[in-house]
């Protein structure tokens, strides 16, 4: 009888180990799960790097530099720039909308205000500033399993303040979520 006591005994801590090892993991496969169920719902810390347009994989034409980028339930994102072409003031913020393809990726558009010219603006080729007008970023974004990072390809077009296009480049990036 004394070793049928210790038996159950061992039994029930083992059990009660296994239980503690499910919750315990549970609890991790929740949070994991919790992050994914947002998707893109979140605020980004993303970096931009800028190449020809139409040549994505192509060298990069300026340094990278820092966006923030906002996804809200909805549909709406919601984006600003640290881009360091743009004269203090002259970008406003990005405005746009977001949503899921049915290969899993996400799309968005959003268009920001080219609030002035720059004072050194000459249309190029190669364009130096930007025309008073609009910029409209256009992305593919393909988010990682556990909805902790994402890629972008975007192409970038600039129109002018009748909506004539101007400049245009690809641009690449990647972000982590805040």
């Amino acid at each position: 009888m004394f070793t049928n006591a210790m038996k159950r005994a061992s039994r029930a801590c083992t059990a009660l180990v296994v239980l503690g090892i499910m919750l315990s993991l549970t609890t991790v496969s929740r949070a994991q799960s919790q992050q994914a169920s947002f998707g893109l719902i979140g605020v980004w810390s993303v970096t931009v790097t800028l190449h020809p347009a139409g040549n994505c994989s192509g060298p990069a034409i300026a340094p990278a530099f820092s966006s923030m980028v906002m996804f809200s339930r909805g549909g709406t994102v919601t984006e600003s720039t640290s881009n360091p072409a743009f004269q203090a003031g002259q970008r406003g913020t990005g405005l746009g909308v977001w949503w899921l393809n049915d290969n899993g990726t996400y799309s968005a558009t959003d268009v920001a205000y080219i609030l002035f010219t720059s004072s050194n603006y000459a249309p190029g080729p190669p364009p130096v500033g930007f025309a008073a007008g609009t910029q409209v970023i256009t992305h593919t974004i393909a988010l990682n399993s556990d909805a902790t990072q994402w890629t972008d390809r975007a192409t970038v077009q600039f129109f002018d303040v009748n909506h004539n296009p101007l400049n245009h480049a690809c641009a690449t990036a990647t972000a982590v979520r805040l």
